[in-house]
């Protein structure tokens, strides 16, 4: 009786849920004992959900080292392509195998070893490489061609979205999964109207105590950033943004493998994307805003500065080339801060290097703040603001929010009268009637808690508000910050005031976000929220 192992493989998941993986280890069972082979437990190997198109496999990975141990005589395998479906990496375990002195059999193929046989066997290893690269062709075009029309596919939906997949009579879309919604809307708010940085969001993230789809309780900044540029939200899903490409540096392993992944992914040219409209669930207004304020958050990161103060990194922009300007350190013990275009002295080679002279940053900065200060010191300016931003005919967004989940709540109300009235004339059955009633009621509990939390911000804010009656005590508190005011004070009074500053050999030139009375980002950014910071910030 000869020591043998059984080894089994199927590509897909379902392919296990439907007993495939089952029916080959049966089979090889059932000529295991009718030819006189021995397979214990312990030599029973199974790949399930693993593609035949890589040896990356970890029960291949096992059988491979049992067989190199000496430990088997024979390998029993349903067809060749079940080991693998080219036929490089069939030829190479196969040799592997026999150069241990272990007998290679598949049921589906009974190979002899004559050199006919093998000249077979190696041809039947062609064909299913063949098929296989035909079988991923026409899935290609196939898909291609549903996501023109419409099609999605996805293994699991955005947050904030559900997967309904394709049926008989419908197309696989997205739906809107009203709970997760309201966090990704209230991150968006979070982001234009606080301007926050990912970090920040985070963290505020974290402390709500909001949990994840999967229920955990911490939110990664990754997650959040890739989120956060997803145009999923704005309505447009992208289909065939990516292609597989060899990876170009040292990348994660393999599931299974210590080996690293051979291939990596790199972004399509735009015009190959197929777009596919989805509800959306953030308005292109604020959508743009918040790619706005994303490509700032970039801009003033401080991972790039950890040595030296910069009062304007972030801010200054080069008049001749439009690019930020950078802070920059020299002398021999580091003494002497200065601003200079990111394309002067570069080494990426630009054709033509920035023209514009370094800035000594005190000077600058000293100018620039003088400027500021002198404008939050303008009583007359800071009232015809404070009145802009009190338009009734506007309102918060926390006000929009309130009135539109009232309307929502209005709406529920009658659509569970109409489902009272339909099962009363025999329209639908009550079983139907009460699953939809409290998939209701759970949309109900979720605009009340939201409600109260908003009524519960209100009356803060109007507690925060009643700290200063009048604007002019709002001026005095300016006022006695500008006196002697710290280097963080500084820094966010700038940053909360002037979009960027535009500089030449000649001239600076600052571009101030609060005398712009047409720009309708002025109005997201209530002023009881600036009060809160400067206020925070004296």
């Amino acid at each position: 009786m000869k020591l043998a192992a059984i080894y089994a493989r199927v590509s897909t998941p379902s392919q296990q849920h439907t007993d495939t993986i089952a029916s080959q280890v049966a089979a090889l069972q059932a000529y295991a004992q009718a030819h006189d082979y021995h397979v214990s437990p312990q030599h029973l190997f199974q790949d399930a959900g693993y593609s035949g198109a890589s040896l990356a496999r970890p029960a291949l990975d096992r059988l491979r080292d049992t067989v190199a141990a000496g430990e088997l005589e024979a390998v029993l395998i349903l067809a060749p392509d079940r080991l693998a479906r080219q036929f490089a990496y069939q030829y190479v375990v196969t040799e592997e195998f026999e150069q241990a002195g272990c007998e290679v059999v598949f049921l589906s193929h009974d190979f002899d070893d004559t050199p006919a046989a093998r000249m077979l066997r190696e041809m039947t290893g062609v064909f299913a490489e063949y098929e296989r690269a035909q079988i991923a062709e026409r899935c290609r075009r196939g898909r291609l061609f549903w996501a023109r029309q419409g099609h999605i596919w996805m293994t699991e939906a955005p947050y904030g979205y559900t997967y309904r997949p394709r049926t008989k009579t419908s197309l696989g879309t997205l739906v809107i999964n009203e709970a997760e919604a309201e966090v990704v809307r209230q991150i968006f708010r979070w982001l234009v109207d606080d301007q926050l940085s990912t970090y920040q969001l985070t963290k505020r993230l974290n402390a709500s105590g909001l949990r994840t789809r999967h229920g955990k309780t911490h939110w990664s900044s990754g997650y959040l950033r890739k989120l956060l540029h997803n145009a999923v939200y704005n309505g447009t899903y992208y289909y065939n943004r990516h292609q597989q490409v060899p990876a170009r540096r040292r990348n994660m392993p393999a599931l299974g493998t210590n080996k690293p992944h051979p291939m990596g992914r790199t972004l399509r040219p735009k015009a190959e994307w197929i777009a596919v409209s989805v509800p959306a669930l953030i308005d292109s207004e604020t959508w743009a805003l918040a790619q706005q304020q994303l490509t700032l958050n970039a801009e003033r990161a401080p991972r790039n500065n950890k040595k030296r103060h910069y009062l304007l990194r972030g801010l200054l922009v080069c008049g001749y080339c439009q690019v930020r300007l950078i802070g920059h350190t020299g002398g021999t013990r580091g003494q002497y801060r200065r601003y200079l275009c990111a394309r002067k002295e570069s080494l990426r080679g630009y054709p033509h290097p920035c023209p514009g002279r370094t800035m000594a940053a005190d000077m600058v900065e000293d100018v620039v703040w003088q400027s500021v200060s002198a404008l939050l010191q303008n009583p007359p300016l800071l009232l015809e603001q404070y009145h802009l931003r009190q338009d009734p005919d506007y309102g918060t967004p926390e006000q929009q929010e309130q009135h539109r989940l009232e309307r929502r709540g209005k709406a529920l109300a009658r659509e569970d009268q109409r489902l009272l009235d339909a099962y009363q004339i025999s329209v639908i059955e009550l079983e139907e009637l009460q699953a939809r009633r409290d998939q209701m009621a759970e949309e109900r509990g979720r605009i009340e808690t939201r409600l109260t939390a908003l009524k519960e911000q209100q009356k803060q804010q109007t507690q925060q508000a009643a700290l200063t009656t009048t604007v002019e005590e709002f001026c005095r508190h300016i006022q006695a910050a500008l006196q002697q005011p710290s280097f963080e004070t500084q820094q966010k009074i700038l940053r909360l005031m002037v979009q960027k500053i535009v500089v030449t050999d000649e001239q600076i030139t600052i571009h101030h976000m609060i005398p712009l009375p047409d720009v309708r980002l002025q109005r997201r950014q209530r002023f009881a929220r600036n009060w809160a910071i400067w206020r925070d910030a004296t």
